[in-house]
């Protein structure tokens, strides 16, 4: 499996993949610390790289490993669905979403798409024969085949409404509630998050008609037994993933009103294709511009994450106390990390049962005056 992932994943690939390109002399800057002149060179003819600030060099599994500082054991796992080479690694170890796949079978039948079962049954007989599995672990690995290939759906629309929403401006009252005391963000802040809003339901979803099939606008999760989602949550928060849009999140915001009336203040994607889940950390990407042991803030809520940003902190976000993504401490184990909840009692709750997941004791920002880190910001 390793010499695989070796062989079939150039150097290159890799980079272009991470959205880092060389200079003509096949430098870069290290991804190990931060620095002016690039010291870390690409060596194609042996897919290999060398960092001479640091004295570090490796192949593409250590080269990815380290870039987003994460295990070699995880590494692989996440080159191998990445690039589409099947993981033997730990062959008998189901993923998560395959566990979790038992939930939602019917009749022993995987939940698929009229247009996903071709896809299926191919992959699910080319792994039955050439790696000679079962039927059952071949079906299982077909369908973490169609699992990557909804996030790849998901994405590609995702980028697309966030486009066409953004090519009508954003509406008045809601660039006042994120500009005004409410939040306090600035103009860069919004650009850089991508936050925008629905003008329109009925023009979103014949947007969505026009541009995209049946199959995909279900595998979107704009929709829920028809109705569409954001139809009054049409402030939309995108969660940002090695660049590319993987969900998103809207508040409440209808007919300029921003106080929920028997609404919820916040509202995910449907779930179905076990893909969308909102137990997930915000703004994951601020890592990659980070060194070991710098300091982290987890702020709860989304808001709170980007206005920390925007003073010069670090900090990335949960989606409210109860999605608190467990199944992520390893990629925020290597920082310094703060705890900066809500004052109320359920925030102070969440800081005490979130501090015990920690293998080593967690710092804790306590609000005394203000009931959050945007309240705090704001008022100073």
């Amino acid at each position: 499996m390793i010499d695989e992932i070796k062989n079939r994943i150039s150097i290159e690939q890799l980079l272009s993949y991470l959205g880092i390109r060389p200079n003509r002399s096949n430098f870069i800057h290290s991804i190990y610390k931060q620095e002016k002149t690039a010291s870390l060179k690409i060596y194609p003819a042996t897919n290999t790289y060398f960092c001479f600030a640091t004295d570090t060099g490796g192949d593409v599994i250590k080269f990815y490993a380290d870039y987003h500082k994460i295990e070699v054991k995880q590494s692989i796992k996440e080159l191998a669905e990445v690039f589409g080479i099947e993981n033997n690694y730990n062959k008998n170890k189901q993923s998560d979403e395959t566990i979790n796949l038992v939930k939602y079978s019917i009749n022993d039948q995987y939940k698929l798409l009229e247009s996903e079962k071709e896809l299926f049954d191919e992959k699910a007989a080319v792994s039955q024969f050439d790696k000679k599995l079962d039927r059952t672990t071949s079906e299982k690995l077909a369908f973490e085949t169609i699992l990557i290939n909804r996030k790849i759906i998901q994405s590609k629309i995702y980028e697309a409404v966030y486009q066409f929403c953004k090519s009508k401006g954003i509406d008045e009252n809601i660039y006042s509630y994120l500009t005004g005391t409410q939040r306090g963000l600035n103009d860069n802040s919004i650009s850089e998050f991508k936050i925008f809003n629905i003008h329109s339901v009925k023009d979103t979803i014949d947007f969505l008609k026009d541009n995209f099939t049946k199959d995909e606008i279900r595998i979107s999760g704009f929709f829920k037994n028809k109705y569409f989602l954001f139809t009054k949550h049409r402030l939309i928060i995108p969660y940002i993933e090695n660049g590319k849009i993987v969900y998103l999140r809207g508040r409440y915001f209808y007919e300029g009103n921003f106080k929920p009336d028997n609404f919820g203040k916040y509202i995910g994607l449907n779930n179905w294709t076990l893909t969308l889940s909102p137990k997930r950390f915000y703004n994951v990407d601020i890592l990659k511009k980070m060194r070991a042991f710098e300091d982290l803030i987890i702020t709860e809520g989304e808001f709170d994450a980007i206005i920390t940003n925007q003073t010069g902190l670090y900090a990335i976000g949960v989606p409210g106390v109860s999605n608190f993504p467990q199944n992520q401490i390893n990629i925020i184990k290597y920082y310094n990390n703060y705890l900066a909840f809500d004052s109320d009692e359920a925030g102070q709750k969440a800081i005490d049962k979130i501090s015990m997941l920690f293998d080593r004791p967690i710092n804790v920002i306590k609000l005394k005056v203000h009931k959050d880190l945007t309240e705090y910001f704001n008022a100073k």
